[in-house]
């Protein structure tokens, strides 16, 4: 049971943890969602939920019906004397612990603004289990995910439940800053059941945090700098328990940091247009702890993907009054590497310049049970299109592909136009 144990939670951990994509608009720019002033931002920066009182959100997701979800904002009290009160129900979980899991996920978000002050909340779970016996024998898992891909699923089987907290602070007039600190748990669990039950597998109950702020400061009329920076550690260590053997359990302690740190300068020239670098880290960091290891049992590991620096660019205009046309491109200058080492002392090292470790190195490591993800590629590019009728507006992300064919008409290649959509309505 060690050995699938061991592949089970390397596969947990290398999981990237970045949140999914949150709006087709912002999907579309291409950029990090902390550049752009936009509703789907409450969720990030729940301060900003007191922007945007009267909203309702459909996103529709992606194609194949993943994704998908229905929210709504409103103020509560005559000029929102009482804050503004939103809520999103997903099919899936947003954080990348829970990103695909099969339990679904509701977050409930509150905002206050003080005049030059506001304050905001935001509360997430996604959580779920499976029991099964006979004659009061057997096994439960948590989160149900687990059932349904095994010991080998990888980062979507997490339930996770997070708080954070927001607050922002206009410093000049049109300029403000915005802060959150996050509080997360990540927890799973196998455990026997019944009589004779004496094994479990489970997570050690440390808690996750972050903090990530941003700032908008008009410098000329037609200038606005966009500074921000995060910091992010996530913990997913484990331990598995026999209570039918003395000693000590098996353990890995396990965690993944990002850091990051960026700058953008948007230009007003009669559309949305910005340019930026940045700098980010992911890294993660293994060391297990066996009661009886084998020689190939790997007992560290430590692996950084960095990107410095990053550039980014996006532009979005109105080619009509109910057209709006936005693309956007990253470029990562992308340095990584892994070092394992083994219990029997030997270490293993990879190292790629400028670009992400090649996919012979990922698949020969995932043989061994050790899966490296790619953080960051080093060249992403999205498009999309805006649709405006009356209030309601429809957002999409364009399938690379679909210019190139021509449609089904033209070159009879069967290509879906849009990648995902997600549907709003000012109220």
């Amino acid at each position: 049971m060690s050995k699938k144990i061991i592949l089970f939670s390397v596969l947990l951990l290398m999981t990237p943890a970045l949140a999914l994509a949150s709006t087709a608009r912002l999907e579309g720019l291409g950029v990090m969602p902390d550049f752009v002033e936009d509703y789907a931002n409450i969720f990030d920066y729940p301060v900003s939920i007191c922007r945007y009182p009267a909203v309702v959100i459909g996103e529709l997701g992606y194609e194949g019906a993943w994704g998908r979800g229905f929210g709504a904002t409103m103020g509560l009290g005559k000029d929102n004397a009482y804050g503004v009160f939103g809520i999103m129900l997903r099919e899936h979980g947003d954080f990348a612990g829970a990103s695909g899991s099969g339990a679904t996920q509701f977050d409930l978000l509150w905002g206050m603004n003080f005049g030059k002050a506001s304050f905001g909340v935001r509360f997430d779970r996604v959580n779920s289990e499976y029991q099964e016996t006979m004659d009061g024998v057997g096994v439960k898992w948590s989160p149900l995910e687990l059932v349904y891909g095994g010991m080998g699923l990888g980062g979507e089987s997490w339930n996770t439940m997070g708080m954070r907290i927001s607050a922002g602070m206009e410093v000049r007039e049109a300029d403000k800053v915005e802060a959150t600190f996050e509080y997360r748990t990540l927890d799973f669990s196998i455990e026997e059941i019944g009589a004779g039950a004496d094994e479990s597998i489970e997570d050690q109950g440390n808690p996750s945090m972050g903090f990530w702020g941003r700032g908008f400061f008009a410098m000329a009329e037609n200038i606005t700098l966009v500074p921000m920076v995060g910091y992010n550690k996530y913990d997913y260590s484990w331990e598995f328990i026999d209570d039918a053997t003395s000693g000590d359990d098996d353990m890995s302690d396990q965690t993944i940091t990002n850091m990051r740190a960026a700058l953008g300068m948007k230009v007003d020239v009669g559309s949305f247009f910005m340019l930026g670098l940045g700098f980010s880290q992911w890294k993660a960091d293994v060391e297990n702890s066996f009661v009886a290891p084998a020689p190939d049992d790997f007992e560290t590991m430590e692996f950084t993907s960095t990107s410095m620096p990053f550039f980014f660019g996006c532009f979005e205009a109105d080619l009509k009054d109910w057209l709006t046309i936005r693309f956007g491109a990253k470029k990562h200058l992308v340095n990584e590497e892994v070092t394992v080492e083994e219990v029997d002392g030997t270490k293993w090292e990879f190292t790629a310049k400028n670009g992400n470790l090649p996919y012979w190195v990922r698949d020969g490591l995932a043989a061994d049970g050790i899966y490296i993800p790619v953080f960051e590629e080093p060249f992403t590019f999205s498009m999309g299109v805006g649709f405006k009728f009356n209030d309601i507006e429809i957002d999409a992300t364009v399938n690379e592909d679909y210019p190139f064919t021509g449609m089904y008409w033209l070159s009879g290649v069967e290509e879906s136009p849009f990648g995902k959509i997600s549907v709003t309505y000012y109220y």
